[in-house]
């Protein structure tokens, strides 16, 4: 049974692989699962086998790092107020760069990286504001402030790489954010 574990995960990474590889060069909506069967050297049936097409292999993706953003939004949330937080969050991120930067150009209506990105760093906010203060401005517009931004941060950071002014104002502006959270008199 080991032996069949590992040629499933072998045979599941080389499809991922060669995916990532040809979405490099080919956009979503032109790839086909026959050419990513050809650059794999593996037969449809086998691609079949654990995909019912490419947008179920799409959503698998997106949910595979979803979960994982989900898992260092839970980690950053004690601690949300460093001057570093967003450094932290990037730095967890670089190990699958690549593949995120990817994910990031495509959107479907069932696949959409960007969107779930988006989404919880949004809902990231509320928690914090909710256990500590009020805001003197609208919730939904410092979460959406903060959403955009922080993608933006975490999108430009990895095409371009870590640069240590760009960290340092964002920090600040999510301070400048911050700050707009009063405790009520």
């Amino acid at each position: 049974m080991t032996k069949l574990d590992r040629r499933v995960q072998k045979t599941l990474q080389l499809i991922d692989t060669t995916c990532y590889t040809l979405l490099a060069t080919t956009p979503f909506d032109k790839l086909s699962v026959a050419a990513i069967c050809t650059q794999a050297q593996l037969g449809r049936s086998t691609f079949y086998q654990y995909y019912l097409d490419k947008y179920d292999w799409l959503e698998k993706q997106v949910a595979l790092y979803t979960d994982q953003f989900k898992a260092v939004m839970q980690q950053r949330q004690q601690d949300f107020e460093t001057a570093a937080s967003l450094t932290t969050l990037v730095t967890a991120l670089l190990p699958d760069q690549a593949q995120l930067l990817v994910l990031f150009q495509i959107h479907t209506p069932t696949a959409d990286l960007t969107q779930q990105y988006r989404q919880i760093l949004a809902t990231t906010l509320p928690h914090y504001v909710t256990q500590q203060t009020a805001a003197s401005v609208p919730l939904a517009y410092l979460q959406e402030l903060y959403a955009t931004n922080a993608l933006t941060y975490i999108q430009y950071t990895l095409t371009h790489g870590q640069d240590a002014r760009i960290s340092a104002f964002m920090n600040q502006s999510f301070n400048a954010v911050l700050q707009q959270i009063v405790k009520p008199t």
